[in-house]
């Protein structure tokens, strides 16, 4: 191999080959044991994640003393050449990362865990194995020369799932939302941040699939070195905003009842000398109903992602108050578990849209505006499908329930009307119709505010 770097290449591998024959004269050979990582889970099945368990070598005492390394003149040699070159001086026994995340690392350390252990390792013995050290040198070298690194923001989906074919898709402003790694998950697990089902014993736990997606953000940040400030580690993440206006986005389009676990950034594991450990803000978690989650199941779902996530940032409708008041609500009612709370909010979420801004004349009461608003919208779409007598009476069947529920009255058992026409004792049922309602009067909404 020509190393892009040859007295880099050299001196790492005259190192190497120093130090196992001075480790094969002390010891037969390597000492291996059994750990397990009780902040490491792996998937075991779908549902079931267990402790990760590996064998770690033990590495000699010797390595924890710098007067031993010192002693070493191959590891002066590898020093001066590292001391030589401007780009590696900085970038070894020094503080390095990204600008808001600066960890120190020291020459031996990574000559130990990037080199000599991969070796060892491949070979279960003190013999130095070309191939083996080649493989591993190749990763060091392009880290230490990297000019940034991948810094991975993500929030976990809770209440939701996807089709497999979409996992990954490409979503507005650089976001996806894919199934969280096992590194990603565990540091959810860690912050509390996803919520686990059971621990059915002290190496296993149970997490629903509902809750293994996340939306994630990764952007390209520049290596930074050294321990003066940088400039850009006050600058702000536009994660927090782009989630957020996610959130609402998957609300409108797809239903159900997803929520946010707590907000986690972390460097791409793939990157090299990538800090394993994430940061979290510790946000309340809150729990999405679990018999109504979100699903997305169709490239027809993540179009329509991107065209209401555009209007959604659209100054115009950013200055409409009354539509964000009624999006703000609706999505509220998405999280509720109950049904009675769910129409109140959806209530409030109505009258917004259609009492003060649906061009109509401001004399009828609230009931008969909600109804003469929803039917100038909704009359004939294709999407509703449905009869106009079939959306007032929906319309004065939930208000009707929810002023029975604001005032604490007995609740009427006459049967309640849906919008296919068919009648119901459930109230769960007229929520849910109510809500498909207004996320479709939520859409028409923001694509007529926005038309040319």
């Amino acid at each position: 191999m020509l190393a892009a770097h040859e007295p880099l290449h050299c001196a790492a591998a005259n190192l190497v080959t120093a130090v196992l024959v001075a480790l094969a004269d002390r010891e037969v050979e390597p000492r291996f044991v059994l750990q397990r990582d009780y902040r490491s889970w792996k998937r075991s099945q779908q549902e079931v994640f267990l402790g990760h368990e590996h064998e770690l070598w033990q590495q000699p005492i010797e390595f924890s003393s710098s007067d031993w390394w010192s002693s070493l003149p191959e590891y002066q040699a590898l020093r001066a050449v590292v001391e030589n070159r401007e780009m590696l001086s900085t970038r070894l026994d020094n503080l390095v990362g990204f600008p808001s995340s600066l960890v120190r690392r020291q020459l031996d350390a990574v000559v130990v865990q990037y080199l000599l252990t991969p070796v060892v390792e491949a070979m279960r013995a003190y013999r130095f194995d070309r191939d083996a050290f080649e493989a591993a040198y190749a990763g060091v070298e392009a880290g230490l020369l990297a000019e940034a690194v991948r810094l991975v923001e993500y929030v976990p989906l809770l209440g939701f799932d996807m089709s497999p074919s979409l996992a990954g898709a490409s979503l507005p402003d650089g976001l996806t939302i894919r199934p969280m790694s096992d590194v990603e998950l565990s540091e959810a697990v860690r912050v509390m941040g996803v919520p686990i089902g059971q621990f059915t014993n002290t190496n296993a736990f149970i997490l629903s699939r509902f809750h293994q997606n996340a939306l994630v953000l990764e952007r390209d940040l520049p290596v930074h070195s050294g321990s003066d400030q940088h400039p850009d580690a006050a600058m702000p993440s536009p994660f927090d905003e782009v989630a957020r206006r996610m959130l609402t986005t998957l609300r409108i389009v797809c239903g159900g009842s997803v929520t946010y676990g707590r907000p986690m950034r972390l460097q791409n594991q793939d990157d090299f000398d990538a800090h394993r450990y994430a940061s979290a803000t510790l946000t309340e978690v809150q729990h999405p109903a679990e018999d109504r989650p979100t699903l997305l199941v169709d490239w027809a779902k993540v179009e329509e992602l991107h065209e209401v996530y555009a209007l959604m940032s659209d100054p115009r409708i950013l200055e409409m108050r009354f539509l964000q008041h009624a999006l703000r609500r609706l999505v509220m009612a998405g999280s509720r578990g109950l049904p009675e709370d769910r129409l109140i909010d959806l209530c409030i979420a109505a009258e917004s849209l259609f009492i003060h801004h649906s061009g109509l004349p401001q004399t009828r009461n609230k009931q008969d505006h909600l109804v003469a608003g929803a039917k100038t919208l909704l009359t004939a779409d294709p999407e509703l499908d449905t009869e106009e007598r079939h959306i007032e009476q929906l319309i004065r069947n939930a208000y009707r329930r929810r002023n029975t529920e604001m005032h604490g009255a007995v609740a009427e058992t006459e049967p309640l009307c849906l919008l296919d026409g068919s009648t119901t004792h459930e109230l769960g049922a007229l929520v849910g119709d109510l809500e498909r309602l207004l996320r479709r009067s939520a859409r028409l909404f923001l694509s007529r505010a926005t038309a040319p």
